[in-house]
């Protein structure tokens, strides 16, 4: 009876151990082996973005495993609208994988060119100049034999000037052709008399 009880106490230290010798198998496989074998590299070179267009350099970013955050968009006269001005972490440098680049973007030219509306109405002209970044504003009407009653006659600053966006146009109206001195008697009666 003895030597069963024996058998049996080395036959439970056995299956202990065996299974104390899969744990700890497992575990080196799972938190050590793997990894090594399966990792992903912890960082990741930064693309040069500057000069792409922000549709394009997202797509670059994620393609490199990283995330772009648009931080600011200013004016620029020789940049394209909506290309990458700026970039921080810079070109070339390292980061972590699935970090972030912060860009700064070209929300277009800030100085732009009167458009011609004289000889259209107060209304087009005010639709143009405001679809161009402009605003408008009426200066002055003053008679014209050549164009008719509220039609745009000229503008200060003139067709074609270069200015900033949001400045104000000054528009001249036509309040069509002057009227005789004889039209301008409502009767023909003498006044004070009906």
């Amino acid at each position: 009876m003895t030597l069963d009880r024996n058998k049996m106490r080395t036959l439970g230290y056995m299956s202990l151990i065996g299974f104390g010798v899969i744990l700890v198998t497992a575990f080196l496989v799972g938190q050590v082996i793997m990894p090594i074998i399966f990792a992903k590299p912890k960082n990741v070179e930064v693309p040069d973005l500057i000069g792409k267009n922000i549709s394009t350099a997202k797509r670059i970013l994620q393609e490199a495993g990283l995330h772009a955050v648009v931080r600011d968009s200013i004016w620029s006269e020789t940049a394209k609208i909506e290309s990458v001005l700026e970039q921080h972490p810079e070109p070339g440098s390292m980061t972590k994988l699935e970090g972030t680049v912060y860009l700064v973007i070209c929300k277009g030219s800030q100085i732009v060119a009167v458009p011609g509306v004289v000889g259209r109405s107060y209304e087009e002209a005010f639709i143009t100049l405001r679809s161009s970044g402009l605003r408008a504003s009426v200066a002055d009407s003053l008679f014209s034999q050549s164009y008719p009653a509220n039609t745009v006659i000229r503008t200060s600053p003139p067709n074609g000037s270069r200015v900033e966006k949001n400045a104000m146009v000054r528009l001249f109206l036509s309040r069509g052709p002057e009227p005789l001195a004889d039209s301008l008697k409502t009767s023909n009666y003498p006044p004070g008399t009906y």
